[in-house]
């Protein structure tokens, strides 16, 4: 293609938006690392500066979580019946409680220690296109259709059934802070069972 081509408004739009879904394409297929045996062996037993933050913060994080599911979910839609179904299969207990709501922003903390925190997780980021508050599931409209997104937050209902909502947010707080999102072992499950109800 020739420099005049590449340099037209139109051709220019075309090749950004190329190179950003090959950078996007590039990133996705990175190599993420499970775990170690040593990192694990932390997350059942997290050394004392992390058990004393994460405990430091958790009331603050469940307050946060019961209060924007308590605001916001009586504006969400309830379940479809196939995806009541692929809850279900997911392990979430009681898909009638289960909520979704599309929005163009999801809610941040008022309280600027926690937001900081949570920034530093990377909640409030562009990029991020949806969320489990409780039994609330937030997703952004361009991913609102995507049943893999809805899966995976799906999954993260499914755990906070299975360990309870302060254990689910402690152990989630404790993964974030040890090994990081994308090798945190409960994101690494709602990944892989996003693909599919498994």
């Amino acid at each position: 293609m020739s420099c005049e081509a590449l340099g037209s408004r139109r051709n220019h739009g075309v090749w950004l938006s190329r190179l950003l879904a090959i950078g996007f394409l590039l990133q996705s297929c990175a190599t993420v690392h499970e775990p170690s045996l040593a990192e694990l062996a932390a997350l059942e037993n997290p050394p004392s500066a992390v058990r004393d933050r994460v405990e430091v913060s958790l009331p603050k994080v469940v307050a946060w979580v019961d209060q924007v599911e308590r605001d916001l979910a009586p504006t969400g839609r309830p379940l479809s019946d196939d995806e009541a179904r692929t809850a279900v299969a997911l392990g979430v207990r009681d898909p009638s409680r289960v909520r979704v709501l599309v929005r163009e922003t999801f809610p941040m903390p008022t309280d600027a220690e926690l937001l900081a925190q949570v920034k530093r997780y990377g909640l409030g980021r562009r990029n991020e296109g949806g969320r489990c508050n409780g039994y609330l599931i937030l997703l952004k409209p361009k991913i609102a259709k995507n049943p893999a997104v809805l899966r995976h937050e799906l999954v993260h209902v499914a755990q906070q059934d299975r360990l309870g909502r302060e254990q689910f947010l402690r152990r989630y707080l404790t993964e974030l802070e040890l090994v990081g999102y994308a090798r945190a072992p409960l994101e690494r499950e709602a990944y892989e069972k996003q693909k599919g109800a498994k």
